[in-house]
């Protein structure tokens, strides 16, 4: 048996790892079925959503241990990140729990799955030069279409 204050061995944190990816993602597929109709469901989705995001960060708390993770997420470089993923998913919630309104709930919800995707690719190593030289392609391309269908 293991305590939440203790050592825990490698075993039990990589248990505890897979056991809240796995709920995490179950989340997320939950949420999934709701896409298709998110202007009118946009609160179970963000519900959802929102709860597999925090299971996916618990399950690297205990990977890695809530002090490090913690660390890591206010390091200088990260930080950027975890301020605009957690404020996006503070948002979503405030929409979907205490104003209950539909489309700024849907419209959070949307901002917290592009930063989501924001947030992890920053984790994968050569993810925030990716990232750069991939929105750089889309804003020419982008620039480009806008410059030729519209009148200078």
């Amino acid at each position: 048996m293991f305590s939440y204050f203790g050592e825990k061995s490698k075993g039990q944190r990589i248990v505890g790892f897979v056991g809240c990816i796995l709920i995490g993602f179950f989340c997320f597929t939950l949420a999934g079925f709701y896409v298709p109709f998110l202007l009118l469901k946009a609160r179970k989705f963000a519900l959802l959503y929102s709860l597999g995001s925090l299971f996916i960060i618990c399950s690297f708390s205990l990977l890695w241990g809530p002090v490090t993770h913690a660390k890591q997420l206010c390091s200088r470089e990260r930080l950027p990140f975890t301020s605009i993923y957690f404020g996006t998913m503070f948002t979503t919630l405030y929409f979907a729990l205490w104003a209950r309104s539909t489309i700024p709930t849907a419209v959070s919800a949307i901002c917290q799955v592009i930063s989501l995707i924001w947030y992890t690719i920053s984790y994968v190593p050569g993810g925030q030069t990716g990232l750069h030289f991939f929105s750089k392609i889309f804003t020419t391309a982008v620039t480009r279409k806008v410059n030729k269908n519209l009148p200078a």
